[in-house]
């Protein structure tokens, strides 16, 4: 008897507390920077950072003087952000679990609302964007970053899909979160002045090889992903995964140009 999926907050909190995330986010903090800046972040804000991670653009946003909650699914993750905090000298941010779906806060509760790279991992996508528009009041804005598809990891994502099993329960991509027709689709009539910017961070690596090591050791995604395939494929998986990431590494900088899409908006 096959068994029963997780539902998709078990399966989140499974993949995001597995690895070693506070490894990776530091290579965020620049689109961190640049979501907080674009989102226009004062003094006199109240801010939601949905999806916040180890607190890359939480604690950034508290810096500029705004009041600010961040909020995650793993309690590991708020542990971790409560101490990038600490070190950051930053006080006074809430740190709140729960999933991006069911927000638990009231209507128009926040001024912005931001998530980098959070919320578009949310199931399903739909609830996930009505949930920001919800909590963010009128006038309010609302602002996200997402890994655009034809970006290195989306092409990871796709050799993956090659080795494992079928699964009928697949969620969307997420990175659809990056492609303008489908933002305007998910967030409907509900925002106004919408606009879209590209950023590109690096991701700094020796090689194609070391990337794939440290996605396989620090990814909770890729962690779950290679669980799932045949041990006896795990060879030839390398092999093709070292090929593609091939095609995006940079050896004069030892790095790998990872490119989002920024959305902004003003809710109506």
């Amino acid at each position: 008897m096959t068994p029963e999926a997780p539902f998709p907050d078990e399966r989140a909190k499974r993949v995001w507390s597995l690895g070693f995330y506070s490894e990776i986010a530091p290579n965020f903090l620049g689109m961190a920077a640049h979501l907080v800046e674009a989102a226009e972040i004062s003094a006199t804000d109240t801010v939601l950072d949905v999806g916040c991670g180890t607190g890359n653009a939480a604690i950034t946003a508290a810096r500029r003087g705004a009041s600010v909650t961040g909020f995650d699914i793993v309690p590991k993750m708020l542990d971790e952000a409560r101490e990038n905090a600490r070190i950051a000298d930053v006080e006074d941010v809430a740190w709140r679990e729960g999933t991006a779906t069911d927000l638990p806060f009231e209507d128009d509760a926040f001024d912005v609302t931001l998530s980098c790279l959070g919320h578009m991992f949310a199931e399903p996508p739909d609830v996930a964007g009505r949930e920001l528009l919800r909590v963010t009041q009128p006038g309010g804005r609302i602002a996200f970053t997402s890994w655009v598809p034809e970006g290195p990891v989306p092409a990871m994502g796709a050799v993956l899909a090659d080795y494992l099993p079928p699964d009928p329960d697949t969620p969307e991509p997420p990175y659809l979160w990056a492609d303008p027709d489908v933002v305007r689709e998910r967030l409907d009539d509900g925002v106004g002045d919408l606009s879209f910017e590209t950023g590109t961070i690096l991701t700094p690596v020796l090689s194609p090889a070391h990337y794939w090591e440290k996605a396989i050791t620090e990814s909770g995604i890729f962690i779950v992903a290679l669980d799932a395939i045949n041990e006896a494929d795990h060879p030839s998986l390398r092999e093709e995964m070292i090929e593609t990431i091939e095609h995006f590494f940079v050896g004069s900088q030892n790095a790998i140009p990872m490119r989002y899409r920024l959305t902004k908006a003003t809710v109506n």
